[in-house]
């Protein structure tokens, strides 16, 4: 596991106590699944984002992990859509704000 922090969050959160190779197993598979569709769905732009830090996003991946462990993904995204809506026009204005375009438009408003 590339980052123990996390596994160790998503076993506390699924309530899991025990260790053994098949339940190792599924979270990490869960978790390789889960990692690439939040960072689309979040609009993050990096792929090494760190889902381990408190925040929102943690909040969410936990979640993630926690509907899909019982099989229930579909009901994560229908009960959090909001979250990650707001998460996504977020990061959405951030990217925009960093690229070439914004620095275009604010020197040409700058010079008028």
């Amino acid at each position: 596991m590339d980052n123990p922090v996390l596994f160790s969050q998503i076993l506390k959160k699924l309530n899991i106590t025990w260790s053994d190779t098949e339940t190792n197993a599924r979270i990490e598979e869960i978790i390789d699944s889960a990692i690439p569709d939040l960072i689309h769905r979040l609009g993050i732009t990096s792929s090494e984002f760190d889902f381990s830090k408190s925040g929102v996003e943690n909040n969410l991946m936990l979640n993630y992990c926690l509907y899909e462990w019982n099989h229930s993904l579909n009901e994560f995204f229908d009960n959090y859509a909001e979250s990650i809506a707001q998460i996504r026009a977020q990061n959405e204005v951030k990217e925009f704000l960093e690229s070439e375009e914004y620095t275009d438009a604010e020197t040409e408003i700058q010079s008028i």
